[in-house]
């Protein structure tokens, strides 16, 4: 009876960092363009579940011998440090109004659409899923605490390593089953997806150079207000 609720405990445990880790949006927006697409959707999000998978294993097996606790705390005192750093927000805004002002010369010097966008190759498409698979699984200040905590449940399982990988592939089930189930449930209103997509096209052909401005010179002028107000 021990060993059950141990087991139930764990699994379900498990079940929550896998989910958890797969909450990025960067990941959910790359789901939510390959479904807009609604091209190679299967491939697409298959390989980016794959980065997934590969990037959390690696960072699995690294934690196994190292404790992450003083690194992750140290890096959070730094960008703490920093985001309270008046310079910082003063050369924030900076960047953002060149890059708002840029924009607005650039879309009143050639006005008109966008040039079409090259579309990637199947190749290109997989690969760079791939990559953010990887990359999302692996950079950020969740991930080392969340893949830590998933060694030590891992660990505490059983002493035997078959069952303690048993209990990691039951977390990469967890990490997956969104994004598969997503462009599963997709798959199955091919009207619908092809409705979306030529939205989608629409959006993506016209020109969103004045709306970048705006959005730049916005988050500009409040980097500048965050710098120069006192007391905060």
């Amino acid at each position: 009876m021990d060993d059950l609720a141990r087991w139930t405990a764990a699994l379900t445990t498990m079940v929550g960092l896998g989910v958890t880790l797969g909450l990025n949006p960067a990941l959910y927006a790359a789901t939510a363009d390959a479904l807009a697409q609604n091209t190679r959707v299967a491939a697409r999000v298959g390989w980016m579940v794959a980065g997934l998978a590969t990037g959390a294993t690696v960072l699995y097996l690294v934690l196994q011998s190292v404790d992450p606790t003083e690194f992750v705390t140290a890096a959070e005192r730094r960008t703490t440090d920093a985001v309270l750093d008046r310079r910082v927000d003063l050369a924030a805004g900076a960047v953002f109004l060149v890059g708002a002002l840029a924009m607005g010369l650039w879309r009143m010097r050639t006005p008109g659409r966008m040039p079409h966008r090259k579309a990637p190759s199947a190749h290109a498409h997989g690969w760079s899923s791939y990559v953010l698979g990887v990359s999302c699984s692996i950079v950020g200040f969740t991930t080392l605490p969340i893949m830590y905590m998933t060694g030590r449940v891992a660990d505490g399982v059983s002493d035997h390593p078959l069952l303690r990988w048993l209990a990691y592939a039951v977390f990469l089930v967890a990490l997956a089953a969104p994004f598969v189930l997503l462009a599963t449930a997709w798959s199955r209103f091919p009207t619908t997806a092809a409705r979306v997509n030529h939205v989608y096209v629409r959006m993506i052909d016209a020109d969103h150079r004045m709306l970048y401005a705006v959005v730049l010179a916005v988050a500009g002028v409040a980097c500048v207000i965050l710098g120069v107000v006192p007391g905060r």
